[in-house]
């Protein structure tokens, strides 16, 4: 299984609730990977971080909607390995999963000779130093152990990948590689996006189809006459807003944007994108769904402020719905075109895209840092995270691997929760 999407800069546990773990102390040793014992409470340390994260990604929301989360499944692995788990075997596996590659990744460090970054392992010192040891403790383990957990999360990783692949790495991409894969995937747009799907969820049949095109066409107009995409955007949200109320008005109930004339648009999620996530997907500092969304939204990263809500960046090469990025490298950069495409591989759509030049688009930062240089690391991790992962996975499998299946059958995430009273 492909462990992680993302490198983190920082491992977010949520230190939320205390929970008791009676029993699961013992015995001192829950794990030994390539002749490293891991303490219980280090597991325990790994567990928590899991289940913490799986609950905020997944279970969270089966809660919302008062679904029982232990009786959800979460897929486990890729492509034909794929499998539906329960929730709770998921997150012991990955836990698993978790400690495998962490010793993986620092056999690897240590054959290379690298350190992790001075300013990130202070980062994560600064971490450690604001948990309470007596909040720790009740977890089940202490803060020495939850220390070694924390190191490992949030520093191996990075500490290889970019070791290698950045400035002086072993595997270091040329400035001109980087440069190249800037301008080749990188995309920044605006944009006014409608599903060409009806109220009951089929396809538009051609008059609709043709009614949404002209729509979209006076919209062009309005941009080609006034040179302010912005505004354009701005017009249309109006005119939903007016579509609604009349729908409002006639029916009694308010229809959303997900009937005849169904509608994502940056400006009415008010979704400013500011980075790339391995997946393809941005980090927003606004709310609301982001348009050619081609995966879920993971939160975690740190976000930046940016000044226009209705500018999208996106990695053309990590995006996951190619159809979309296809559609935005079919206008010319500078120009604004209506364009159809099957978004998500399922939905006919239609948008109105105007495709900018990222680094006139995106200002410089405070430090006076171009949009090119601001997405270094961003960019290599696009180019070579890949291979990257696919190396530590298969080089993970070769680790000799044992747990104590007593510890792990005892110290569920389920229990966890039940000894919180949650």
């Amino acid at each position: 299984m492909h462990l992680s999407r993302r490198i983190k800069q920082t491992a977010c546990a949520a230190l939320a609730s205390a929970v008791l773990l009676s029993g699961c102390s013992t015995p001192a040793v829950a794990a030994t990977v390539d002749g490293k014992e891991y303490s219980t409470g280090v597991y325990l340390a790994y567990l928590y971080q899991i289940y913490t994260e799986t609950y905020s990604n997944y279970l969270y929301m089966y809660a919302y909607y008062g679904m029982d989360p232990w009786e959800q499944t979460i897929p486990y692995g890729e492509g034909d390995d794929e499998q539906e788990l329960p929730a709770e075997d998921y997150i012991i596996q990955l836990t698993k999963d978790t400690i495998v590659r962490q010793k993986a990744l620092e056999n690897k460090i240590a054959e290379y000779g690298l350190e992790p970054d001075p300013d990130e392992l202070a980062d994560v010192e600064s971490q450690l130093a604001q948990v309470s040891g007596d909040d720790i403790i009740k977890l089940g383990f202490n803060k020495e152990s939850y220390g070694k957990m924390l190191r490992a999360y949030a520093l191996n990783e990075r500490t290889l990948f970019y070791g290698l692949y950045d400035n002086g790495g072993e595997r270091a991409m040329s400035e001109e590689d980087i440069r190249a894969y800037f301008d080749e995937n990188y995309l920044s747009y605006k944009i006014i996006e409608i599903s060409l799907t009806d109220s009951s969820g089929g396809d538009m049949d051609d008059e609709e189809v043709e009614e949404v095109r002209e729509r979209l066409q006076g919209y062009l107009d309005m941009y080609e006459e006034s040179g302010d995409f912005d505004s354009v955007i701005e017009q249309y949200n109006k005119d939903e807003d007016e579509d609604d109320d009349e729908d409002s008005d006639s029916t009694g109930t308010t229809t959303t944007t997900g009937g005849d004339n169904a509608a994502t648009t940056t400006a009415a999620a008010t979704t400013t994108t500011t980075g790339t996530e391995p997946d393809g997907t941005t980090t927003t500092t606004g709310s609301g769904e982001e348009s050619g969304d081609g995966g879920e939204e993971e939160g975690e990263d740190e976000e930046e402020e940016e000044t226009d809500p209705n500018l999208h960046n996106i990695d053309a090469s990590a995006y996951d719905d190619e159809a979309f990025t296809d559609a935005i490298k079919s206008v010319p950069e500078g120009e604004a075109q209506i364009v159809e495409y099957k978004k998500n591989e399922s939905t006919n759509t239609m948008a109105l895209i105007l495709r900018l030049d990222p680094e006139e688009a995106n200002k410089p930062n405070e430090d006076g840092e171009t949009y090119f240089e601001q997405s270094r690391e961003n960019i290599i991790y696009g180019a070579k995270y890949e291979e990257f992962d696919d190396e530590i996975t298969e080089y993970a499998k070769t680790l000799d691997v044992q747990f104590d299946e007593g510890v792990v059958r005892k110290c569920t995430p389920r229990q966890m929760e039940k000894d919180a009273g949650n």
